[in-house]
């Protein structure tokens, strides 16, 4: 009897937060950005490095005790994070956070007010008022992050609500924050110097920003920009335009969002296509996808547009009738989003253009590695020009395939997973019939939790020297038992949380990492990186301590009575390398200031440290020598075994990656100097996306309009060409920094020294320095995106 295999849709990529960033001052919250899809927060999660300054070593004295992220914990609380105990101390800390943001507030409000002395040191006051505006970035960010976690994750309904309510006290308070002039002006006046000029174009310019090192010029240009592109440099008539426009493309993006989350179609088939159904999906596994109660009995099916249903359809089903009504329905399921689109499009290039830039892309690009719409172009062809021919040959092959099993040649939409599958699964099988292959060449039973944990710790012991150390958690810190049942019984049970502190022989201790990998109730069912507390590393500051980062990874892996023995898939085995990716990003950063640290990095740079961990797990060499052993026999996987997974892996990206370039163009296409809205004089959305896909050989289904279900429009809206771009970047370094080196049994010295490199070139600056200069020191050039096209062409 065959299996049925249930398939999570899309890119299990777009669902990572890679920096599920918080907020910092232009606190900007990477939470609010994605989940209430707000306007970006000034005071946002930083993204610069700070060190000493080139002229000589000074001391800042901070006048506001703020630590309360960094003090003792005498007894164990939520998190580690002091004063969390009980639901209701979610709400105090909150309050907290804001008088002490409002003392800072008036402190640097009050400067503005003293008659500078001629002997004051204005490269010293400009260091402090950078620290002052980082400092209400992380009095907020360690309680709105802390409350961001929990409400997503927490086993208690009265913990999930508790944080709720502090969220939403510190999302408003956010808004006053990124409001706030005096803020502004003190930025202008003490680091810039430029408070009486309305130029804009003046960044880094002063005497002052000149003195001061590179890491405080990121930060304090990195700030500024966070504050005008929201208007706060305008006149007041036009920064109320701006702010009610705001509010307006807020409204949109959740509308937008909501529609998707919270919109589904449901349509009946017939008897016919029902036998169809349950030769992929038992009956009795449809109701529970469906959650409907009037299944027929008389032979015909309710179905529904749910994601998870859909893609396993059009992955298994060798019906074409069934895979078309499928796709047909499950694409054309929000048409209300049509006109949100446009709306969207409509006022996000309106609020663009009033603060000063050609477009929404123009003002999205100004500070990511791309820098403008032209370079992404730019990138986009070439990565099309490369893959073009990879992709005429597999479309090719999908074409003899269907000629073969239909008599019919045309590849349709609905086609390409099933006959991609299709094929991948012959090539699996003659792969294991070649070279004494095994007869068998499934990878089931090889990956657990414990092989995948053990792997991570031998990853960063050889690439870094740092030991990971499991460490027992508290039930008072714990937040997978429901605190209101007996605690006990539920961890004998099984409760899945682990805890890991991460130290270096000389770097001392660097941070904590959890995982919390199994679903339950109530919990966030995605996969993500949540940072609980960023760290920073204040050196020239006299009275601050350093500040370790606290990071969890989320996932939703395989469940098991035991989190150890949970069997996973690889794919699964490849998200929870990701995740780790960014989590190791966040503890390995060393920045002065939170806003910069960990993954606080330009957007389009910030997957690259995640995709290259991911990129171990399909390694041949780390999966035949660590990763993969048998869970029952603790046989290693072959080493052919593991090279077939890596061909498998292969196999079709080319067409993975021509549909992520016509996404990405229409990405660019929407938000552009000339957007495709009827609005504003240009074509209907759905009919760019059609010709898009005309143009690149795509198939495409005409009537549908999959992107009224884009949710990338809203969270990364004209930057959605970030995905490929990272995985180029990851995809160089792995071949200048490990290939060659990790086939090797005697290189361990050669892995020691490219992962130091990583670390002390990449990944300990997090968002203080240049993305460009630091790929550049890694490599010994510029970035090539030949690596990504080897790799993804070994078969």
């Amino acid at each position: 009897m065959r299996s049925f295999k249930i398939v999570q849709g899309g890119c299990r990529r777009d669902f990572c937060r890679s920096s599920r960033r918080a907020c910092a001052v232009h606190i900007s919250c990477e939470h609010q950005k994605q989940h209430s899809s707000g306007g970006q927060l000034h005071f946002q999660r930083s993204r610069y490095l700070c060190s000493s300054a080139h002229h000589g070593r000074h001391t800042i004295r901070r006048s506001l005790s703020i630590s309360a992220a960094s003090a003792s914990v005498d007894s164990p609380t939520l998190f580690s994070l002091p004063g969390l105990s009980h639901p209701s101390d979610f709400a105090q800390l909150a309050n907290k956070a804001i008088r002490d943001c409002n003392s800072i507030r008036q402190e640097l409000a009050s400067a503005l007010n003293e008659d500078d002395g001629v002997n004051t040191n204005q490269v010293q006051k400009a260091k402090r008022t950078l620290h002052l505006l980082d400092d209400i970035s992380n009095v907020v960010c360690t309680v709105i992050d802390a409350a961001e976690l929990c409400r997503s994750t927490h086993a208690t309904p009265q913990w999930r609500n508790g944080a709720s309510d502090a969220f939403g006290i510190l999302s408003e308070y956010i808004g006053s924050l990124n409001a706030d002039d005096r803020l502004y002006r003190s930025l202008r006046r003490f680091v810039f110097n430029d408070e009486d000029k309305d130029s804009t174009t003046t960044h880094g310019s002063s005497e002052i920003i000149a003195q001061l090192s590179p890491e405080y010029q990121r930060m304090a240009t990195a700030m500024r920009k966070e504050f005008e592109r929201d208007g706060i440099h305008l006149q007041y008539t036009q920064r109320e335009e701006a702010r009610e426009l705001n509010n307006v493309i807020v409204g949109l993006e959740s509308l937008f969002s909501n529609n998707i989350t919270e919109k589904t179609k449901y349509y009946n088939v017939g008897e016919e296509l029902a036998v169809e159904v349950e030769k992929v999906i038992p009956r009795h596994v449809l109701g529970q996808l469906v959650r409907r109660d009037d299944l027929s009995s008389d032979g015909s099916m309710t179905l529904s547009s749910d994601n998870l249903l859909s893609n396993t359809l059009l992955a298994h089903s060798p019906s074409p009738q069934l895979r078309k009504e499928v796709y047909l329905e499950s694409n054309t399921a929000i048409p209300e989003n049509l006109k949100v689109l446009d709306a969207l499009i409509e006022q996000r290039h309106i609020h663009s253009t009033l603060l000063g830039y050609k477009s929404y892309a123009h003002r999205v690009l100004s500070d990511r590695m791309v820098e403008n719409p032209q370079n992404v172009a730019t990138f986009l062809n070439e990565m099309e020009k490369r893959s073009r021919g990879m992709f005429e040959k597999e479309m090719e092959l999908m074409m003899k395939a269907k000629q073969y099993v239909e008599g019919d040649s045309q590849i349709q939409a609905w086609d390409v997973p099933f006959y991609s599958n299709f094929i991948k699964a012959q090539r699996q099988h003659q792969r294991s019939q070649e070279e004494g292959g095994d007869s068998d060449d499934s990878t089931q039973g090889y990956f657990t939790v414990e092989n995948s944990i053990n792997g991570m710790k031998a990853l960063v012991s050889d690439l870094f020297g740092i030991d990971m150390k499991e460490v027992e958690i508290p039930i008072e810190e714990r937040w997978d038992i429901d605190t209101t049942t007996n605690a006990q019984d539920q961890l004998a049970a099984g409760a899945g949380l682990r805890k890991f502190d991460f130290h270096h022989e000389h770097d001392g201790a660097l941070g904590s990492m959890y995982f919390d990998l199994h679903p339950r109730d109530g919990k966030f069912v995605h996969a993500a990186h949540f940072t609980i507390r960023c760290g920073r590393n204040q050196e020239d500051v006299i009275g601050s301590d350093r500040q370790l980062p606290i990071v969890a990874l989320v996932c939703n892996l395989s469940p098991s009575s035991s989190s150890s023995n949970a069997l996973l898939s690889h794919s699964e085995v490849e998200t929870l390398y990701h995740e780790f990716g960014h989590g190791v990003h966040s503890l390995l950063s060393r920045c002065s200031f939170q806003h910069l640290s960990g993954t606080r990095a330009a957007m389009d740079f910030v997957e690259t440290p995640s995709h290259f961990f991911e990129t171990f797990a399909r390694d041949p060499s780390f999966l035949s020598r660590i990763l993969a052993r048998h869970y029952m026999t603790g046989e290693p996987m072959s080493e052919l075994r593991a090279q077939h997974l890596k061909q498998s892996h292969n196999d079709f990206r080319s067409v993975e990656v021509q549909t992520q370039i016509v996404h990405s163009r229409f990405d660019q296409a929407l938000f552009g100097e000339n957007p495709c809205s009827p609005a504003l004089g240009g074509s209907s959305t759905t009919d760019v996306f059609e010709r898009l896909h005309r143009e690149a050989g795509v198939p495409f289904a005409a009537g549908t309009h999959w992107h009224s279900r884009f949710g990338h429009l809203v969270s990364y809206g004209a930057g959605y060409y970030g995905y490929l771009y990272a995985q180029v970047f990851a995809a160089d370094i792995w071949s200048s920094c490990m290939s060659a080196n990790i086939n090797s049994t005697s290189s361990s010295s050669s892995l020691r020294e490219g992962g130091t490199k990583i670390w002390k070139e990449m990944l300990i600056h997090g968002g203080g320095k240049d993305p460009k200069k630091m790929l550049k020191v890694v490599l010994g050039r510029d970035p090539s995106v030949e690596p990504f096209f080897e790799g993804i062409s070994e078969r």
